[in-house]
């Protein structure tokens, strides 16, 4: 937009996605932006900040891909964009990532880490030579080092620290290397992906015990269910930011998440633009997310300890 190329072009630089009032014919931008002021309302009252891990199209504010596998036309359409180092991916190297974060504009970078080396064995990837470690947990802590080595603040954006659990054992070798580094504590939390939400939270507390409250915290892959949000929403410092695929999953499966962050079948129309209209829908449902973190949000005026089978 703005000068923006044609329709069906490809905008290849950050400033193709601006638009100027005068380039709006049919939506009124006071009107629109009128709209939008009264969404910031429900972020500013969110206490946490919940990043879109998808490569739908819409001006949701915080976005996540992996490195490898980022997708300007949406990437670009948000203003704080994490580049995640793409766990899956051992051939990745830190200064593939680093470069990746430059060229196209991450606000964040996440450090290289890996997972148990018979996971990649399974798939059939050759572990990178250069760590020359024997698990995977060595493998991360020599990767942070060499991040850290790389890493130049006057080119490259603010860095995230991956964690694998258990978390309160694996700061303890972590954040001696980031406390020497340039660097802030920014740390990303992983290896939860199918743990209930009571041991996200039980990890996570853990973690604050061994390093206060000021180090930023951000939860991988957090689906914000009942129990994660009544909890969060008691204990707003526990987390910082989260992010979650959820929505756009749903939307492949022609589904959408409802109140309580469940699958209900809904269908979405076909054709050309598709992946603009899905975006609107992801759009609401990040929203919404966010929404039931308020105070604004009356489902969870009563408290209750029930659990939901969903939750487990």
């Amino acid at each position: 937009m703005g000068k923006h190329p044609g329709l069906g072009e490809r905008a290849e630089k950050l400033e193709d996605f601006f638009a100027t009032p005068e380039d709006l014919e049919i939506l009124d931008p006071h009107l629109t932006l009128g709209y939008f002021h009264r969404l910031e309302l429900i972020l500013g009252k969110c206490p946490i900040k919940i990043y879109a891990a998808s490569s739908l199209k819409h001006p949701w504010p915080y976005r996540l891909q992996k490195a490898g596998d980022c997708h300007r036309a949406s990437f670009w359409r948000s203003q704080h964009r994490i580049l995640d180092s793409n766990i899956l991916d051992p051939s990745l190297t830190n200064q593939d990532i680093l470069d990746e974060a430059i060229e196209k504009k991450a606000t964040a970078v996440v450090a290289k880490d890996y997972l148990p080396f018979d996971i990649y064995d399974a798939r059939e990837f050759d572990l990178p030579e250069v760590t020359g470690a024997t698990n995977h947990l060595d493998a991360t802590i020599q990767s942070i080092e060499e991040f850290v080595s790389l890493h130049n603040p006057d080119i490259h954006p603010i860095a995230y620290f991956p964690l694998q659990i258990p978390y309160d054992e694996h700061i303890r070798e972590v954040r001696p290397i980031v406390q020497k580094s340039h660097l802030e504590e920014r740390y990303m939390l992983g290896g939860l992906k199918d743990a209930t939400p009571e041991e996200r939270i039980h990890q996570t507390e853990a973690l604050r015990d061994v390093i206060g409250n000021e180090p930023h915290l951000h939860g991988l892959g957090w689906g914000p269910s009942d129990t994660l949000v009544r909890h969060l929403r008691d204990n707003p410092g526990l987390i910082d930011s989260i992010d979650n695929s959820g929505p756009s999953q749903a939307i492949i499966s022609d589904e959408i998440l409802d109140n309580a962050w469940k699958p209900r079948q809904f269908g979405l129309v076909k054709g050309d633009f598709r992946n603009s209209v899905a975006g609107v829908f992801e759009f609401g449902m990040l929203l919404q997310a966010a929404h039931r973190f308020t105070t604004h949000n009356s489902d969870f005026d009563e408290s209750t300890d029930q659990r939901e089978l969903f939750d487990y």
